[in-house]
């Protein structure tokens, strides 16, 4: 008679709705997130610049802001000025009044190099923000059409990296996002030392490099982007977010993209590494700004992936008050047990998919939990953007 009741399939409605609702959760999670971990992966794991074609490369205007990056500029200049491309290429370094030894490294290569060159921002300048007023300076200063960007704390170590980028203008693409991967001083990935960054930097990444692949764009990295030099102007630049100092690499390019101009390319030799001196410093920063900066952008990606959030909290409570109400048929139990397998295990093999795809931390059995705590981790973020206010915005405000 025990035997029976264990197995007994004959539950109160209630309970068969509990376990409807759970099953619908975790279809929520796979739906909302799934999709999205195998379109990035699929796309990093494609062929790579070897594959590139042979002509109708367009001349390119690189322009480097630099913020205080005079030592690592040594190394990252001569990457870029000798990069195997067959059109003419510029390098353009958008100072930004660094106080190192910027000016004297760039004149010294200089001398090497007849195609670099240098722009300043006004030393006094308080009324814009001097990101946005350098990289405009380095954008009227270049001398072609296509405008590739990166930053002064980047390291290119492949040589075909403006090759993998172009490749998609020469098919009529007028913006290419690539992609950055955060490394420490030493080299090492910056976000291997702690779970939770390097899980919140795939998530972001994923979040945008998706959209972008279903012809949805909306942001992108400055560290690794291009388009072409009239989209720029037709936007008249930046005069739409003169009051933000940042945005440059999420609000603009969200102005700029369409799904049928934009390319997105995770090619091994587009990768670019971002050098973070202070890693979990800058992850609270960066996060800080994105939060701040989310209210300018479309809702239905972060909707999405929070929506995955919300829906895998309810699946354990479900199947929980499902088993109680069941008691003493175990049935209930061994649906919720099937079902948090179902879609744990594979959200965590997909992950580790991804994080490998991108170069990040490889993550697997603590993924479900830093998905679980990731809307707390984002409302505190977004109560310290609401509360340094001020320290987004420019003094036109």
């Amino acid at each position: 008679m025990i035997d029976s009741q264990l197995y007994s399939l004959d539950l109160a409605p209630v309970v068969w709705a509990l376990l409807a609702a759970m099953v619908l959760c975790a279809a929520i999670v796979a739906c909302a997130l799934w999709p999205k971990l195998k379109r990035v992966a699929a796309k990093a794991g494609l062929d790579d610049a070897e594959g590139c074609p042979d002509g109708g490369y367009p001349a390119v205007s690189v322009i480097v802001y630099s913020q205080a990056n005079g030592g690592n500029l040594r190394t990252l200049l001569p990457q870029i000025l000798e990069q195997d491309y067959p059109a003419p290429i510029e390098v353009v370094v958008a100072n930004d009044e660094s106080a190192d030894n910027t000016e004297t490294v760039v004149s010294e290569l200089e001398m090497r190099y007849p195609n670099l060159y240098m722009t300043f921002a006004p030393e006094h300048s308080r009324s814009l923000s001097r990101r946005k007023l350098s990289i405009t300076l380095g954008v009227k200063a270049a001398r072609y059409d296509m405008l590739v960007f990166t930053c002064g704390n980047c390291r290119i170590d492949s040589p075909l990296w403006l090759r993998a980028m172009m490749r998609h203008v020469v098919e009529g693409a007028d913006v290419v996002l690539g992609y950055a991967a955060p490394v420490g001083p030493d080299g090492v990935d910056a976000d291997k030392r702690r779970r939770r960054r390097a899980f919140d930097h795939v998530w972001q990444s994923v979040r945008w490099l998706s959209a972008a692949l279903c012809g949805r764009p909306f942001m992108g990295t400055a560290y690794n982007m291009a388009y072409k030099r009239h989209l720029f102007f037709e936007q008249k630049g930046f005069s739409k977010t003169l009051n933000l100092r940042y945005g440059d690499d999420d609000i603009f390019v969200n102005e700029i993209t369409r799904g049928r101009n934009t390319a997105v390319e995770l090619g091994k030799d587009s990768l670019v590494r971002a050098i973070e001196y202070a890693p979990a410093h800058l992850h609270d920063v960066y996060a800080v700004r994105r939060s701040f900066t989310r209210s300018y952008l479309p809702g239905r990606p972060y909707a999405a992936m929070s929506a995955a959030c919300v829906a895998l909290w309810f699946v354990l409570p479900l199947g929980v008050v499902a088993s109680v109400l069941s008691w003493p048929s175990l049935v209930a139990e061994v649906a919720t047990l099937v079902t948090l397998l179902a879609v744990c295990v594979p959200t965590m093999v997909l992950w580790r998919r991804v994080s490998v795809a991108l170069g990040s931390r490889r993550l697997l059995f603590t993924v479900p939990w830093l998905i679980l705590t990731k809307p707390f981790r984002q409302l505190r973020i977004r109560i310290k953007a609401r509360r340094n206010r001020s320290g987004q915005l420019t003094h036109i405000v």
